[in-house]
């Protein structure tokens, strides 16, 4: 209750002050000039057009990252399969199920780089190219060695995270 007194009587006491500083009366006249109207229209139309880019700017950054970010999530999705793959027992030494889908992850990579560059977007997709190779080697690599699942469900592990790092940058941009 004293702040709100003391403030009523501060405020009070600057209006008193600030009164005597400006002249007694103000005159009010009821009439528009043509220079009102411009100065409505000019600043209306600016502000409506800058709007109007700023929104389109915006709604074309939206529609990049969305892009980009549909394409990682496709490439996570194909990555899990082939880990699931590999961590299924098998007879013969390999999986024939895993070199086509590793193809179709090759294909759904350069993919997203070529959208990448179309976008104009500083994406950094080298870090999942690299990785993606490592990941190729290792679930490619049957005539010198057995099938090693365990190193095909690390390396693609990293990968998947390389993916998650980048859809994180992709929503920072």
């Amino acid at each position: 209750m004293f702040w709100i007194v003391l403030s009523g009587i501060l405020m009070f006491t600057i209006g008193y002050i600030t009164s005597s500083v400006f002249p007694p009366g103000m005159e009010y006249k009821n009439e528009i000039s043509l220079a009102d109207i411009i100065n409505i229209a000019a600043t209306a139309i600016v502000t409506l057009s800058a709007a109007w880019y700023i929104t389109k700017k915006l709604n074309e950054a939206r529609y990049a990252k969305e892009l980009a970010i549909d394409d990682l999530k496709e490439i996570e999705d194909n990555i899990a399969s082939i880990v699931r793959t590999a961590q299924t027992p098998i007879e013969a030494g390999t999986h024939p199920d895993i070199l086509p889908s590793i193809h179709q992850l090759h294909g759904l990579l350069k993919r997203l780089e070529r959208t990448c560059q179309i976008n104009g977007k500083s994406v950094p997709v080298e870090n999942i190219m690299n990785r993606f190779y490592c990941f190729y080697g290792c679930a490619t690599n049957f005539g010198d060695e057995s099938f090693n699942s365990s190193l095909i469900i690390t390396t693609g592990d990293d990968l998947i995270v390389a993916v998650r790092e980048t859809m994180l940058r992709i929503n920072k941009l």
